[in-house]
């Protein structure tokens, strides 16, 4: 993620008052309705409400009701429930519209054989990702050769859902990202998903 350049905008979580720049921090709308929508990509219109990026200040505003307090009680009544699933189905599409776009380029070898030939290849990845269902087997096997040749390994989605988005017919378990572009921008996603939950990467 990038830094904010000194003397940037600074903004301060309506939960726990943490303050920094505004890549630190998820931001939160309101839509025509009343209700709170976040705004992962900063460009939606009007007033913005801001929680540091862990599902624990989002819920703690809303059980404290920050977000009315914020937007000065034009707010509905927050569903913490609902809320942190919209942020968290967000963050996932932002991580899959990267994976898409990268096979859309041409950047992106799936599938076990062809895989395991690019990680033993002159020509590394800068990035494996394999399926959350991956075989442990499989998966002890390939986190191997990524180690080998220093690559950076992350697990997330389905295999299912790795397969859609490469236009398989099949299911997919692992896929490398050749451009180190794309590599950058599915690490940083991939690492806002992990906080945002509170997880360990399991590298």
């Amino acid at each position: 993620m990038g830094r904010e350049p000194q003397g940037g905008p600074q903004r301060s979580c309506i939960a726990c008052r943490r303050e920094g720049g505004k890549s630190s921090f998820l931001r939160f709308v309101l839509a025509p309705d009343g209700s709170v929508t976040p705004d992962l990509e900063d460009k939606l219109p009007g007033r913005g409400a801001y929680t540091c990026i862990a599902r624990r200040c989002l819920l703690d505003a809303a059980k404290r009701r920050q977000f009315g307090r914020s937007f000065k009680g034009a707010a509905a009544v927050v569903d913490s429930a609902s809320l942190d699933l919209l942020v968290q189905e967000q963050m996932e599409r932002r991580i899959s519209g990267y994976l898409a776009l990268a096979n859309k380029a041409g950047a992106a070898v799936s599938g076990g054989d062809a895989v395991e030939r690019t990680l033993k290849g002159a020509h590394h990845p800068g990035l494996l990702v394999l399926s959350q269902d991956i075989s442990p087997a499989i998966a002890e096997k390939f986190e191997g050769l990524a180690c080998r040749a220093g690559l950076p390994v992350e697990r997330v989605l389905t295999k299912e859902a790795l397969g859609m988005l490469l236009g398989k017919e099949s299911d997919r378990s692992m896929v490398a990202i050749m451009s180190p572009g794309f590599s950058r921008s599915l690490i940083r996603e991939i690492a806002r998903y992990r906080n945002y939950l509170e997880e360990d990467s399991g590298r």
